[in-house]
């Protein structure tokens, strides 16, 4: 038997040995406790530390605001008469006045639909604010005067922001004399020395008193006698990027000599201004830009009208929501005003943006506060001897429409879309949602597509024809959705959706169900003694009803020549309207034929309509407008529009249903589609006042450019057929000019996948990007960026901005229909940035037109982003040949196609555009 020593033994290995190491990790384990139960006694004896409490906000007095904005004169720019501010205008400003006020939310829509100004609201809220300013005396060298108390401020972020939103602002001029004389109240405050940004304010303002119309030329102007609104207020973004048109009095001061008096410029610094408005445009990051204001600004007013959505793009909702959730988080004091133009925006912004959900899994959502406003013009201010009209006619109201195989055809294709947004290729599901809208429009048409086209080639040039039939072609979208690659052939596979919509187009060849539909109530007409108007969706339409319907109606024709029977656009029954009382009260009918469910309801609220009404549209739109107009009639404060809707909203059920096709109950708006004319081809941008080109051609198109856009035109003098370039100033009389307009454009994306093409272009963008970015020498990304932005040479540009620039990692590993252009949307900074990085700038223009525009606007059929790619294809084929080798056939078709779209030039007009 082996024997161990002493030292062989592990140590502790005895029993007695780990009875004492386990008392002892007892021990251990209660002093641990004790010393925490001691802690935690020490620390709920402690005094509590006082709690953060947010800063009171100082209540407005809202009847003071109104008040003050009513003793305010206004004039329409040039226009000697007084003008007082709009209802419309006057309950979103009392709705600003009061979420500023308390840091609550409200949903304000006027409607009819207005094109509303954010930074007239501005504007007009502080004129409010500073108007109602309590009065006090003050010693003036020895004597007392009347002076004002320190005004409340007005700071406010308008989201998502563009230029056009101060286009109606600039229309509407502030009377000098009542703005100066309550500025210069408030200037007396300062009279003893010190100074703010309030002075700087109230100082620039007070010398509005010694405006006389005469500008800088030494003329008099009636346009510059008073300021306009939109300089009362400056703006900039929250990071200090603005424009010269931003600062107080920027059109003023430029035109006469008001600017040259010294001012300290407070008022225009976004840090210390007491009066300024802060833009945020949809590229914005949000989060960056609203922690860059570091005091908490008094509203946000959040623009959800049809203009604003389109911009924010087809998940609206989502991008808005994320804008009010990341102000509440950074400002939670800010109040918040969002603008609706329809009745589901409307609803959608108080319960879904705006509503709290209570707690719990069912808990209820209490919506935002909101008002309904009935606006009766859509300017800013009017007449102050204009009163309210009263409300005429409309005693009958009637619908008919239909739904059949094309209802359920757009059903199926819906799905799609909203398959293609839940599985995430937001590209795909606009194709879709396009795709929609073009068997909708073509279904509502009073003829078939093959009619159409023989009226279009007989009234028109068969260029002209193929840019105004351009909007009825699927090819282009059915090509995209049914690509192999895509996402859309496989979701389709088993359902079809994209068949039916072929089968459906080629169906309305030879007719559509509108057709029947309105054959179905012109004998009444006809018969009528009476006179009867039908209002379509644009005045070409109209037309093409008229020749068409005539074929098999004689009368209709004679009927039309004496007026007895109008058929015309949109504004057709608005001229009826304007006619004097005893002419207008002969028509007694009126048939609106295929309109939106919008026009539907802006119809209904016009305050003479003819007795009877009738409304002929496919069952979805009467299904969704019969829902919009019971939830307007409910809002609107008006008895007689109210009841008028809601005869319309019960007519359009009762015939839905019985025409076989149940009321929507889903929260989800019909895809309302327009009749684009196709005979305006803009180059132009889109852009502020500049020097523009109009170049009417002898087919009935025309072309507006600025005066350096190149024009492609056709050379007769080469020995073959060459497509040179020239600027839009430089073109004559007798030149053949290549229209690139929406025909053309339909027409090449059915030979070039333009939106596959273009994430293409932006992976080989950001890879590129990323490996230039790399390539600088410095030793770390911050040091990098530093680098950069130096290189780039532009205030504006700034290392945070830059960042998301170069932040690609995640865009390279996305599959291709989820990439997203992370480079600057304008197009000077974009070609700075790819200049800092060594890209040429042939390359880098490619990469603008192709990674950044064409992902940008998709919709490329109603407008011309590709004109550029175009014409480089047209009048440098040898060199697109040569970049694009697997598509050398197709190069060679688009320039043969080019010879159909070719017009003679009949007159060039040079013009200025504001």
């Amino acid at each position: 038997m082996a024997r161990f020593l002493p030292h062989q033994k592990p140590p502790g290995s005895e029993l007695n040995d780990r009875v004492d190491q386990r008392r002892a990790a007892m021990d251990k384990r209660q002093a641990l406790l004790s010393k925490i139960a001691q802690s935690n006694a020490a620390r709920k004896a402690a005094p509590k530390p006082p709690k953060e409490v947010a800063p009171e906000r100082q209540a407005r007095d809202i009847a003071r605001y109104m008040e003050a904005l009513a003793g305010q004169p206004f004039h329409q720019l040039g226009e000697p008469a007084i003008a007082e501010v709009t209802p419309a205008y006057a309950q979103l400003v009392r709705s600003a006045a009061q979420v500023a006020s308390d840091g609550s939310t409200q949903v304000v829509m006027p409607w009819p639909p207005v094109r509303v100004s954010s930074s007239a609201i501005a504007g007009l809220l502080t004129i409010a604010a500073v108007g109602s300013a309590e009065t006090e005396q003050v010693e003036v060298q020895g004597s007392w005067e009347t002076g004002r108390h320190r005004s409340d401020r007005v700071r406010a972020i308008v989201f998502p922001y563009a230029r056009s939103t101060h286009a109606q602002a600039r229309q509407v001029q502030v009377d000098r004399h009542a703005l100066g004389a309550i500025n210069f109240d408030h200037v007396k405050r300062y009279l003893h020395g010190g100074g703010d940004a309030a002075k700087d304010f109230h100082q620039v303002m007070a010398r509005v008193r010694k405006l006389t119309g005469r500008a800088s030329d030494g003329r008099d102007y009636a346009e510059f006698e008073h300021p306009i609104l939109d300089e009362i207020v400056p703006h900039a973004t929250p990071r200090g990027d603005r424009s010269s048109n931003s600062t107080l009095l920027w059109r003023t001061g430029s035109k006469t000599d008001i600017a040259t008096q010294r001012r300290s410029g407070d008022a225009d610094d976004p840090t210390k201004a007491d009066f300024f408005l802060y833009t945020m445009r949809v590229e914005s990051r949000i989060g960056v830009d609203l922690r860059a204001i570091k005091e908490s600004p008094d509203l946000l007013i959040l623009d959800l009208t049809r203009t604003a959505r389109n911009r924010l793009g087809w998940d609206w909702v989502g991008k808005a929501t994320e804008m009010v959730t990341c102000l509440r988080e950074v400002h939670p004091t800010t109040g918040i005003l969002a603008i609706a133009d329809d009745p589901w925006t409307y609803r959608t912004a108080r319960f879904e943006i705006l509503g709290i959900k209570r707690p719990g899994r069912n808990g209820k959502v209490i919506p935002s506060p909101g008002h309904v406003t009935y606006s009766e013009t859509a300017e800013i201010v009017r007449p102050t001897s204009m009163g309210t009209s009263a409300f005429e006619g409309g005693d009958n109201i009637d619908a008919d429409g239909f739904f059949g195989d094309a209802g359920h055809g757009i059903e199926a294709v819906r799905r799609l879309a909203n398959s293609l947004a839940d599985r995430g290729d937001p590209n795909g599901a606009t194709t879709a949602r396009n795709l929609i809208a073009t068997v909708r429009r073509t279904a509502s048409l009073p003829g078939s597509l093959a009619e159409l086209s023989r009226f279009l080639e007989s009234e028109t040039s068969t260029a002209a024809a193929d840019d105004l039939l351009s909007v009825y072609r699927v090819n282009a979208d059915l090509a995209d959705l049914a690509d192999p690659k895509s996402l859309a052939s496989q979701v389709d596979a088993s359902d079809g959706a994209l068949d039916t919509a072929r089968r459906l187009m080629r169906g309305f060849d030879s007719a559509t169900p509108m057709t029947t539909l309105l054959e179905s109530v012109i004998p009444s007409a006809l018969r009528s003694s009476s006179k009867s108007v039908f209002v379509f969706r644009s005045d070409l339409v109209a037309e093409f009803a008229a020749s068409r319907l005539g074929v098999d109606n004689p009368k209709l024709g004679p009927r039309i020549e004496s007026e007895f029977v109008r058929f015309g656009g949109e504004r057709v029954l608005r001229a009826v309207s304007e006619l004097p009382a005893a002419s207008r009260n002969q028509f007694k009918r009126v048939v609106i034929v295929a309109p939106t469910r919008t026009a539907i309801l802006t119809t209904l609220s016009q305050p003479w309509l003819p007795s009877h009404v009738t409304v002929l549209a496919d069952a979805d739109t009467l299904a969704f407008a019969a829902r919009d107009a019971e939830r307007l009639a409910d809002e609107i404060d008006l008895a007689p529009l109210a009841a008028r809707l809601r005869s319309f909203a019960a007519k359009a059920s009762k015939r839905v249903e019985e025409i076989g096709r149940h009321v929507v109950r889903f929260e989800m708006p019909t895809d309302d589609v327009d009749f684009p004319n196709g005979s305006v081809i803009d180059l132009s941008g889109g852009r502020g006042e500049r020097n523009l080109v109009e170049i009417d051609l002898k087919n009935g198109q025309r072309i507006i450019a600025r005066r350096n856009t190149e024009i492609v035109l056709r050379d007769d003098g080469a020995a073959t057929t060459t497509f040179v370039e020239r600027a839009a100033s430089q073109v004559r009389e007798g030149d053949e000019v290549c229209v690139i307009g929406h025909g053309f454009v339909e027409r090449a994306r059915t030979l070039v996948n333009i939106q596959r093409a273009a994430a293409q272009e932006i992976r080989d963008y950001h890879e590129l990007v990323a490996e230039r970015f790399a390539a600088i020498p410095e030793p770390s990304t911050a040091a990098k960026l530093r680098f950069l932005v130096a290189t780039i040479g532009d205030s504006s540009v700034t290392p945070e901005r830059a960042r998301y620039w170069i932040d690609l990692d995640d865009e390279i590993e996305k599959q291709l229909h989820d990439v997203v252009p992370h480079a600057p949307q304008d197009e000077a900074t974009f070609m700075r940035f790819t200049a800092a990085l060594g890209i040429g700038e042939r390359m880098a223009a490619n990469f603008w037109r192709w990674a950044v525009v064409a992902q940008r606007s998709h919709r490329v059929r109603f407008g011309n982003v590709f004109h550029d790619a175009f014409r480089g294809i047209l009048t440098d084929p040898h060199g697109a040949m040569a970049s694009n080798r697997d598509h050398t056939d197709q190069i060679r078709i688009l320039r043969s196609m080019a010879e159909e779209h070719v017009a003679i030039v009949d007159k060039v007009r040079s013009y200025r555009a504001s």
